[in-house]
């Protein structure tokens, strides 16, 4: 019984062995080419999203480009509504062609020849005599503003005073012949005087543009001295003889302003539809697009 004691007593006390920990496997280390080659095959998106559509960027508008019917400045009185840009161009352009287009036409052919041109040169002066003084004193509106239906104001809703027209009209061609005395006398070495005087006249005209531009009302530099506002005018229907005819004028601008107007309506409906086709053109190309996902990359 003693050894069996002593053999039992020398197994309790031998240690127990450590368990040994299981090794984790490995992970394999997947090749670079492999890798390399899964980078590219994913793509960048899961999902395909629209292409938003490019947001159309809003510009401020002018002080020129402003509605008339929304300004009110106020020395202008009620009842009255300041004119737009597109009877402003009308009246400009209609102004234009009176005044130098017959002036322009005999000095062209002056040039080229030496024809005896009397009678051109006259009925010129006459043309520039009849819409610089004659009408806007007698009708106080010139050959221009009948086409365009405006006329010039004051505070008070009277006509302006006669000399406002007079400087006003002047303008034109204070600036030619300006250009004129600057070109004739510094080709010719000439009196610097002139010069000038030519430039003063020039300046004057450059002034005046400057004013308008700037003005939220268009007013140019005779219009703020004289108070004056270029606004619409309607007419009352108890014209007669010549002042009727010339109130007939503003049927041909009115007919104008509506051509620009169907003009600007067609332009605008192409430059809507060419960015509709663009954009519905960049919706199919997104959509039409090959997607991937990242099984169908390692299958490759």
């Amino acid at each position: 019984m003693g050894l069996l004691d002593k053999v039992e007593g020398t197994k309790e006390d031998k240690p127990k062995p450590k368990a040994v920990a299981k090794a984790k496997p490995v992970a394999k280390a997947v090749p670079k080419a492999k890798a390399k080659a899964v980078a590219k095959a994913s793509p960048k998106k899961a999902v395909a999203k629209k292409a938003a559509p490019k947001e159309a960027k809003v510009k401020k508008p002018k002080s020129r480009d402003i509605n008339p019917d929304k300004i009110r400045p106020t020395g202008l009185p009620e009842g009255f509504e300041l004119a737009g840009k597109m009877p402003r161009y009308i009246g400009w352009l209609i102004n234009f062609g009176w005044n130098f287009g017959v002036l322009i036409g005999t000095l062209s052919i002056f040039i080229f020849g030496d024809p005896d041109l009397t009678v051109g040169f006259v009925v010129a002066a006459i043309m520039i005599l009849l819409n610089w003084v004659v009408l806007p004193i007698w009708l106080g509106r010139n050959v221009g503003e009948f086409v365009s239906r405006t006329k010039y104001i004051n505070s008070s809703g009277n006509k302006p005073f006669p000399i406002h027209a007079l400087l006003n009209n002047s303008l034109g061609f204070l600036f030619l012949i300006g250009f004129i005395l600057i070109g004739t006398n510094i080709s010719r070495g000439g009196d610097m005087v002139m010069v000038g005087l030519g430039s003063v006249f020039m300046l004057v005209w450059i002034v005046n543009f400057f004013f308008k531009k700037n003005s939220d009302y268009s007013q140019g530099l005779f219009d703020m001295t004289f108070n004056a506002y270029l606004v619409k005018h309607v007419s009352t229907g108890e014209e007669t003889g010549w002042a009727a005819r010339f109130e007939g004028l503003g049927d041909f601008g009115d007919k104008w302003a509506e051509k620009q107007e169907q003009r600007k309506e067609k332009a605008l409906k192409k430059a809507e539809e060419k960015a509709s086709m663009e954009e519905s053109k960049e919706e199919e190309s997104v959509e039409d697009a090959p997607e991937e996902t990242s099984d169908e990359t390692e299958d490759k």
